[in-house]
């Protein structure tokens, strides 16, 4: 059998490092309790005979004849019915050919046990790769192990290195300071709130352009390793801005471009304030369809924004370049700028929607967000069409009202 105690007790900085210092984490915390914690939306568990039987260092015994290449997976773990392999990258991307050679290796090494293979990254949304493998993010893990109650000496050492890499999830805003400091910490508790409000709102996800970025307004990266590691490459504009779309906008035309002329829920976030806000963002000066639609429906708009206690903010350019839109909460004032402003000077840019509330606690926070993010879809969305026509006003959800915690 192979020694499960290995001596890679160590974490400077780095994927390897990271690596090699969770798998000798878990191999001696309480192994099968933590990898339930970290598995529990998986649909897979482990009995007590879990345990780590490979690394990076000291990897399965067999290799597969077929494969071109000696693979050695990260970290695999046994018990009685099943093997299950894990393959992390932060920062690099996965590779196709690298995850069906692992898969492979791990059948030479099942003796008759199920196989599963994990790859792990820090990416915000979800890689693609065609691969027999199933995705799972580090920050998710992170929280797993952080979360967990009555920890073993081992794996609060794991939840301080979780902590220590950023992992912990949106714990609320820091109050400001004029510092670069707290710039970059104000920028990852943005990334952290925006990822959790979007896992919690219902048929939406984060738009990542399919290539590098989040969103091409913001300087964000996709991957989490690219933020967190690599902060002032990300500094500089004044708004943080994360759009959102329906599922399925991928898989199906549809008569709106996020990427172009924009009609789409965007999560925006000032890069010196505490601030949150949900809105559904519009492009009439690039966009004849949209500036008829929203001055063919600008009673029907009105009503709606007034019903539902939302504000209307135009602005001449994208909120990358301005310093701060123009508001808009009366109805007659609303209804000029659909009717007769749209797509023109100040309204070439209008948004509809709220800001968040960001003096509750982080939970209430991200429930909120969520919330306004699933009633800008059913008012603006019908399924993943931008709706014609706007004859009837939704009324006005309730948000979740979540304890308050004590602020930071």
């Amino acid at each position: 059998m192979i020694e499960t105690k290995r001596n890679i007790f160590r974490y400077v900085d780095g994927e390897e490092s990271q690596n090699d210092f969770f798998a000798s984490l878990l191999s001696w915390a309480e192994t099968p309790r933590v990898l339930n914690a970290i598995h529990t939306d998986d649909s897979i568990s482990f009995d007590d005979s879990a345990e780590v039987v490979a690394t990076q260092r000291d990897g399965l015994p067999e290799f597969a004849p077929e494969n071109d290449h000696r693979r050695t997976l990260d970290w695999v773990v046994r018990d009685q019915t099943k093997l299950v392999g894990y393959e992390s990258k932060c920062g690099d991307g996965l590779s196709d050919s690298q995850l069906r050679e692992e898969r492979r290796k791990l059948e030479h090494n099942a003796h008759r046990r199920d196989i599963h293979l994990f790859a792990v990254t820090e990416d915000v949304c979800e890689p693609e790769f065609t691969a027999d493998a199933t995705w799972k993010r580090w920050e998710d893990i992170g929280q797993a192990v952080i979360e967990m109650g009555d920890k073993s000496e081992a794996v609060e050492i794991m939840a301080d290195m979780f902590r220590d890499k950023g992992y912990e999830g949106f714990r609320g805003f820091t109050e400001y300071r004029r510092d670069e400091h707290w710039l970059v910490t104000h920028q990852n508790e943005t990334v952290d709130l925006v990822l959790e409000a979007t896992d919690c709102a219902e048929d939406l996800r984060l738009y990542d352009k399919g290539e590098k970025h989040l969103d091409h307004h913001n300087r964000v990266k996709k991957n989490i390793y690219d933020v967190k590691e690599k902060d002032h490459r990300s500094l500089g504009p004044p708004y943080h801005i994360f759009s959102v779309h329906p599922l399925g906008y991928r898989d199906t035309e549809t008569n709106y471009n996020i990427s172009g002329n924009s009609w789409y829920i965007a999560i925006i976030v000032p890069a010196l304030h505490n601030e949150v806000y949900v809105q559904m963002n519009t492009y009439p000066s690039k966009d004849t369809d949209v500036k008829e639609l929203l001055r063919d429906n600008a009673d029907a708009l009105t009503d709606i924004v007034t019903a539902n206690d939302m504000h209307v903010e135009t602005s001449w350019n994208s909120l990358s370049k301005e310093e701060s839109p123009t508001r808009y909460t009366d109805p007659e004032d609303i209804r000029h700028v659909l009717s007769k402003k749209s797509g023109y000077k100040t309204a070439k840019r209008i948004r509809f929607g709220w800001e968040v509330d960001t003096d509750q606690s982080p939970d209430a926070i991200i429930e909120e967000t969520a919330d306004k993010m699933e009633r800008l879809h059913t008012i603006f969305y019908d399924g993943i069409q931008r709706r014609e026509e706007f004859g009837e006003v939704p009324k006005q959800r309730s948000v979740v009202e979540v304890p308050v915690e004590p602020s930071r």
